[in-house]
């Protein structure tokens, strides 16, 4: 019972900061303040810290390893691969504008150029190999609630970039999608 409230909680909690605080920032600062950074730091720990709720281990150990070698072995090889991509990718971004701060441009290039959002795709690589290595409904339901979450995010700094960056902006998201690579439109493209 204590994890499906602490799930609800975060959920709200993630809608107050990304649409209240962040977006604030972003429309009166043009970038976000230490503030919302923290916030959002905040959001994102409750979101890690949340199966601690269901899993049968003191914070902050892990559970005992899968005994299936197969499930072993696939969990951790996602969970690693989405791990290093996802800095990977912050490390190509620059830390200052993956927290926020005003960007000098639409980032069109390595894998912005395949997804709007690749950070949120590697992250999202990484839960879903965790929850190859902790199958349950919790975790699947904990892997929801990051997508719920990453998508207040998304739609927040869509508005700003929006706003910063006008048509250049739209043209970009008419190319790019979202979330998923669309392969046809990058095969298109490079044509």
């Amino acid at each position: 019972m204590a994890y499906w409230m602490g799930w609800i909680l975060t959920a709200l909690i993630a809608a107050v900061i990304f649409r209240v605080f962040v977006r604030r920032d972003y429309l009166h600062r043009g970038k976000l303040g230490p503030g919302a950074v923290f916030l959002e730091f905040v959001i994102f720990g409750l979101h890690a810290n949340l199966p601690y709720l269901y899993l049968d281990v003191p914070w902050p150990a892990m559970p005992p390893a899968p005994e299936n070698p197969v499930q072993l072995y696939l969990g951790l090889a996602v969970s690693i691969l989405g791990l290093v991509a996802t800095l990977a990718i912050m490390a190509h971004l620059g830390f200052g504008t993956t927290v926020g701060q005003e960007p000098g441009a639409v980032r069109q290039t390595g894998p912005y150029r395949l997804s709007r959002n690749p950070q949120i795709i590697t992250y999202s690589l990484m839960l879903i190999g965790l929850g190859v290595l902790y199958p349950s409904i919790e975790t699947a339901a904990w892997i929801l609630l990051f997508a719920a979450i990453a998508y207040l995010m998304v739609i927040t700094e869509e508005e700003h970039l929006q706003n910063l960056f006008g048509e250049s902006y739209q043209e970009y998201c008419k190319i790019v999608p979202r979330f998923i690579i669309n392969w046809r439109s990058v095969k298109s493209r490079r044509q």
